[in-house]
């Protein structure tokens, strides 16, 4: 068992994923919708390709990749070491568009499209190397529920500082650079802080990263026998389906809230991080009744009651007519998110520890990329959603007064697509079949086997 301070030390880590996937979820839209002014067309049609289907290629590879590195630090940990500073350099050159200073006069310029389409797609190449590898080493060090919820909720306070940082700070400090160095200047070093700050928190994660020796000894499966293993597991199949409708729902309400404040509240853009401050603030001081619940209930049933109370207590946003009625809202929402949260990558794990049963191999890395994989399809969604919503309620960034069904457009928006990517979440999870019972049996025959193996070496 590790140590307390190894296992804050790996969970600080999450910080650093959470700041850069958020910030790039919640305002890349936005910022070259908006602020850049390239045309909604062109801002959706680069972010589904370079940040959607391009994942197609580097998650699932880095996972299998990382599964079959062998070197003397571990199979994960040289990728999260060489890969942070890159992962810091295009998360800054992605608010870094050569605009020589002001918004396009042309919102169809091919030049910005091309450099936000390639920078984008870099940059998730290098924060895939990293984040996969990263988490990858959450069910290998940590074995049993109980183990496993403690690291969780370091990780998950870690990941809600980081998300408040790049989702409810990051306008903040856009406004507050922008007084000295203009609007796309105040993006541009607000840029450069947040990813000074998540490097620095995927560096200080070394400090507690450890890896099993067996794991790094074992030999890997053939590539294509790994992609087919992962590809063919039913419970694996299952939790993708319902994790892909979780991150839809998230990434959703994350991408819709900046246009929700401006053009539904009608408020400063800076308070929208008050909207998000209050979701983080109950999520984290939640994480200790969500974690006797899981103790309780276990990882699958704590994860259908959480997504069902997140959607169920967004739908008020047909209705919220002022930032203090947003908030309210909003509180509820994060108690349900530090649910969710929680156990959603343990239910992942018990996946894994499944699959080892099966195979015989650890195989972390093909699991977390083919599902980063599945989670970055997400993208596709939220361009294809948001061109849609707003195209439909008569959205045009070149206008500063909105026409008012832009407002109801937005509130139908993230109200009825949250509830359809419920029922499909509901539904894949009916055919996952890891409940509390068959975890503890696995888990039972796991430390067995796991026993057997040391007495052997």
């Amino acid at each position: 068992m590790k140590s307390r301070f190894a296992k804050i030390a790996y969970g600080v880590g999450n910080l650093g994923q959470a700041l850069f996937f958020n910030t790039v979820q919640t305002f890349l839209i936005f910022f070259y919708t908006d602020v850049v002014h390239l045309a909604p067309r062109l801002v959706s049609l680069a972010f589904a390709i370079s940040y959607g289907i391009w994942n197609a290629i580097n998650d699932p590879l880095i996972g299998l990749i990382s599964d079959r590195t062998r070197t003397r630090w571990g199979r994960r940990i040289p990728y999260i070491a060489l890969g942070t500073p890159f992962a810091f350099l295009f998360f800054f050159l992605v608010w870094s568009p050569p605009l020589g200073g002001r918004p396009l006069a042309n919102p169809s310029h091919t030049g910005i499209f091309l450099y936000f389409a390639l920078v984008i797609a870099i940059f998730d190449l290098v924060y895939t190397a990293v984040s996969v590898t990263y988490t990858a080493l959450f069910p290998e060090a940590f074995e049993d529920l109980t183990e496993r919820t403690e690291v969780s909720i370091y990780r998950q306070v870690a990941a809600m500082i980081g998300t408040a940082l790049g989702v409810a700070i990051m306008p903040v400090l856009v406004g507050l650079f922008s007084r000295q160095f203009g609007d796309l200047g105040g993006w541009r070093t607000a840029g450069l802080v947040l990813g000074l700050i998540g490097a620095s928190a995927f560096g200080f994660s070394l400090l507690g990263s450890r890896e099993r020796p067996k794991g790094s000894a074992e030999e890997a499966l053939p590539f294509l026998d790994a992609l087919k293993e992962t590809l063919v597991n039913r419970s694996f199949l299952a939790f993708v389906g319902a994790n892909l409708m979780i991150c839809y729902i998230w990434s959703w309400l994350s991408a819709m809230v900046p246009f929700f404040t401006k053009y539904v509240l009608h408020a400063p853009e800076e308070q929208m991080s008050l909207i998000f401050l209050g979701m983080f603030a109950t999520s984290m001081g939640l994480y200790p009744v969500w974690r006797k619940v899981a103790l309780r209930l276990g990882s699958k049933n704590t994860l259908a009651l959480a997504v069902t109370l997140f959607v169920v207590f967004m739908l008020p946003v047909l209705v919220v007519a002022n930032l203090a009625q947003a908030l309210m809202m909003i509180l509820l929402v994060g108690a349900a998110n530090s649910g969710i949260t929680l156990v959603r990558d343990i239910v992942l794990s018990d996946v894994i520890d499944e699959d080892e049963l099966r195979t015989g191999q650890r195989r972390e890395g093909s699991y977390f990329g083919v599902n980063a994989f599945i989670e970055r399809l997400v993208m596709v969604l939220i361009g294809g959603s948001s061109s849609l919503v707003l195209s439909l309620s008569g959205y045009a960034p070149e206008l500063a007064i909105q026409p008012p069904s832009v407002s109801m457009g937005i509130r139908l928006g993230m109200s009825l697509l949250p509830l359809a990517a419920l029922g499909v979440f509901r539904l894949s999870l009916r055919f996952y079949p890891l409940g509390k019972e068959q975890v503890a049996a696995l888990r039972e025959r796991l430390n067995s086997l796991h026993q057997k193996a040391n007495v052997q070496s």
